[in-house]
């Protein structure tokens, strides 16, 4: 059975809503100063830690039983990442749009979760009821849009005073 869940997004803070039949039913809440976050989806509560800055990981915490219960890995050069969960299930992040604009979670098996996305909202797809698996979706999907804007924000300028140079 598939199900259907929108979801807006604030650019400034990153954060992110999620609405099933025009009802919000959880929120994905990011640090300020940090790519950590908050997520609540229906009852489930899970804290998001990112870890190391060359080979970057996020834990990712059940806020009720305080156990860890998946790890994220990325793989920064494909924009792929890995949801390994405790139970030993692996599940592949990727982008699939040209744009960036679609992008999926699956195990290739009996899980896939579809997202497509605009400027500031999008839908998602999906045929399993995990929602550790669907709110990890959208936070990966951040994460790889912040470093993005930081690669962004450290080229310009080189690029600007590169240019500055030659004139």
């Amino acid at each position: 059975m598939s199900r259907f869940i929108n979801w807006k997004n604030n650019w400034f803070s990153g954060n992110f809503q999620l609405f099933v039949d025009g009802v919000q039913k959880g929120m994905i809440t990011f640090s300020a100063w940090r790519n950590d976050a908050e997520s609540m989806f229906e009852d489930k509560n899970y804290q998001f830690v990112n870890e190391g800055f060359w080979r970057y990981r996020t834990k990712v915490i059940d806020r009720k039983t305080n156990v860890v219960v998946a790890i994220i890995t990325y793989d920064s050069w494909k924009s792929k990442a890995v949801i390994s969960l405790n139970t030993g299930e692996q599940y592949e992040w990727k982008s699939t749009g040209i744009w960036k604009s679609q992008f999926t979670v699956s195990n290739y098996k009996d899980a896939h979760i579809m997202y497509s996305s605009s400027s500031n909202s999008g839908a998602i797809s999906t045929d399993t009821d995990n929602e550790l698996l669907i709110v990890a979706g959208l936070f990966i999907k951040q994460i790889y849009n912040k470093r993005a804007a930081v690669l962004v924000a450290c080229f310009v300028p080189l690029i600007t005073v590169s240019i500055n140079r030659h004139h």
